[in-house]
């Protein structure tokens, strides 16, 4: 397991070395698509061909009410963490983001969409129930995590305190859509898509934290890692009341 985890990531690594190459010469604006995001779903393409008998990914046809409900629920997540990050701002006398979009809603909304679906294909759709096999969801969660953040090496040039928060934030989030994924019934690509998107969109709206500014990042890891204690615990207690149900037997 170890290995394959280690050549999914090399993998990865290596492509997202490629495209952020691509996209700086003739590629489309970074602020309105990142081609990196693809990386981790071109790796999935080269784990086909490694381990074709046994490379599996959940990319299921769920019931649309399935994933409509928990794509609402890791959503709704991510927009009160968001709003509770904003009052922490508002608290502290500082101001969020108030500067001009550079390309209209509508097409951030879309290109993060795709954006987001080019990641999880990867990191939730793949890695993560691969690692269910032989780990509990909350390991796994937090495996993924850290491969996830660690892979956003550019947030290294802010310094290892900024990377560091960067990595906390993400092993919270990654917690989070962990913890909703085991009530999705497999629909692991659509449900993680939704919530990457609207925590990449929520940021765009609201923090600068991509500008090195600590203090958006620490708000954003201590929320996080609120919502992912929260998440955690209130699923697995869900998990453990239906599982104490009765069984009815019919005579």
């Amino acid at each position: 397991m170890f290995l394959r985890v280690l050549v999914f990531y090399l993998v990865t690594m290596i492509f997202s070395g490629a495209l952020n190459a691509v996209q700086s010469t003739a590629g489309p604006s970074i602020d309105l698509i990142q081609l990196v995001q693809f990386a981790p779903a071109m790796a999935v393409g080269v784990m086909f061909l490694l381990f074709r008998r046994s490379t599996r990914v959940q990319v299921r046809f769920a019931p649309a009410a399935t994933v409509a409900a928990k794509s609402a629920l890791i959503v709704g997540i991510v927009v009160a963490v968001m709003l509770v990050s904003a009052g922490v701002y508002l608290i502290a006398g500082r101001s969020t983001r108030s500067d001009e979009l550079q390309f209209p809603f509508w097409a951030l909304v879309l290109t993060m969409i795709v954006g987001a679906a080019g990641e999880e294909l990867g990191w939730r759709a793949y890695l993560q129930p691969y690692l269910q096999t032989r780990f509990s969801v909350l390991r796994s969660s937090v495996t993924v995590g850290l491969l996830w953040g660690f892979w956003h090496i550019g947030g290294f040039e802010h310094g290892l305190v900024y990377m560091g928060l960067f990595v906390v934030m993400a092993v919270a989030l990654s917690i989070v859509m962990g913890a909703v994924l085991q009530l999705a019934r497999g629909a692991n690509l659509a449900v993680a898509t939704a919530a990457h998107a609207a925590a990449n969109l929520a940021m765009l709206l609201l923090f600068d934290e991509e500008n090195g500014d600590k203090f958006a990042m620490g708000t954003l890891a201590a929320v996080w890692v609120l919502a992912a204690i929260t998440t955690h615990l209130a699923i697995r207690g869900s998990a453990r009341r239906g599982s104490e149900r009765p069984v009815l037997l019919k005579r």
